[in-house]
């Protein structure tokens, strides 16, 4: 074989094999999942669901490696709707990572804070706030007659403090509540239910909430029975007055 031939073959197989490593390079890296990752971490905004005059909910949804950037809150009860990991900052300070179980429920006072998504499944959670306007007067409703002291078999307190009273209630088909005083209040359905609705404010009537509902309600007295074929189940979220 003559001195050029060898020469261009080994140039040819060095090209060929250098081409070849780039390639396997590139394509490891499009398969390596923290590659991946690091492409799509992005700033996310909360979803508003509800809102009036006395309070605002939102909807939080953070892929993994998604952030919400630094941000003021009102007084608020965070509900959350998957299990997940955080990295956590309040106030300027950086706390590490906050893990939540689907169905918790925790407090967080009004000020700056942000969020990043540190684990590999969606953080998903609701943001129930309480802005600086008087609630409407209750006019002697008040959580010492609520829910909890005329069906406690029905109910769980998951958060009771200076601003909310959080409980969880689970009504079997059939069965009912009796009258009983109601804060204001926002409802979100866990499931989807049917109910017989009686208060002093409405009268009689049917009502059927979808999951993922929310409504909200004026300090009343009210009773209700499951009129559906399912369990009923959701969230009462009392908004106090200052003196409650």
């Amino acid at each position: 074989m003559k001195k050029s031939n060898f020469y261009i073959i080994l140039f040819s197989g060095a090209f060929i094999l250098a081409f070849s490593s780039c390639g396997n390079k590139k394509k490891n890296e499009s398969n390596n999942p923290n590659s991946i990752a690091e492409q799509k971490v992005t700033e996310v905004s909360p979803q508003v669901v509800f809102e009036n005059d006395y309070a605002l909910v939102s909807k939080v949804s953070l892929a993994p490696g998604e952030f919400q950037k630094v941000h003021e809150g009102e007084n608020r009860v965070i509900y959350s709707l998957t299990d997940y990991s955080i990295d956590w900052e309040e106030q300027g300070e950086t706390l590490g990572a906050k893990s939540w179980k689907k169905g918790d429920v925790h407090y967080h006072k009004a000020g700056k804070h942000s969020a990043r998504n540190n684990g590999t499944t969606t953080a998903e959670w609701l943001v129930f706030s309480k802005k600086n306007t008087d609630l409407p007067y209750c006019e002697g409703k008040t959580n010492e007659n609520d829910v909890n002291s005329v069906s406690a078999g029905f109910t769980n307190v998951l958060l009771d403090n200076n601003d909310f009273k959080i409980t969880e209630v689970t009504l079997p088909k059939g069965e009912s509540i009796a009258m009983h005083s109601g804060i204001n209040r926002i409802i979100y359905s866990i499931t989807e239910y049917q109910i017989m609705y009686k208060s002093n404010e409405e009268g009689n009537s049917k009502k059927q909430f979808q999951r993922g509902e929310i409504h909200w309600h004026d300090a009343c007295q009210h009773a209700l029975q499951n009129i559906g074929e399912t369990e009923a189940k959701f969230l009462v979220v009392g908004y106090k007055q200052k003196n409650e």
